[in-house]
């Protein structure tokens, strides 16, 4: 079973690692959403971002507020988990920041769905899943 629908990777171009969570988090939705995958599994090595989801706050940097209400907005339709993962355990984002491609792979690569095949069996969570 394929349960990895497709990966993105972008460098985002921001100046602090907390903006580039959040807009990767934002992407992220916004990508399942247009897809119609609306059974989401997020892990996030921000605390701050994953506390930003699970709460459904507002306190965003003003010039994301616009972007994050709309994502707000859409939540209610999906079935969504969030948690922080340590950096460590991030071995996904590790093949992906190493693979030099910036944007939508609407296929997951082999590495990245071994990778996640090996999570699964360990922490039972996917990426986005249909």
């Amino acid at each position: 079973m394929n349960l990895v629908r497709g990966c993105f990777h972008y460098k985002g171009g921001v100046g602090f690692a907390f903006e580039a969570k959040l807009l990767t988090v934002i992407s992220a939705i916004q990508i399942a959403d247009a897809h119609g995958w609306h059974d989401l599994w997020i892990e996030a090595d921000s605390s701050f971002v994953v506390n930003l989801l699970q709460k459904r706050a507002s306190d965003v940097p003003w010039r994301f507020t616009a972007v994050w209400n709309s994502i707000l907005k859409c939540l209610p339709s999906f079935r969504l988990h969030v948690m922080h993962i340590y950096r460590e355990g991030n071995a996904v984002e590790d093949i992906m920041a190493n693979q030099r491609v910036e944007g939508w792979w609407p296929h997951g690569i082999e590495e990245i769905k071994i990778a996640v095949r090996k999570d699964m069996a360990t922490h039972s969570y996917v990426c986005m899943v249909k």
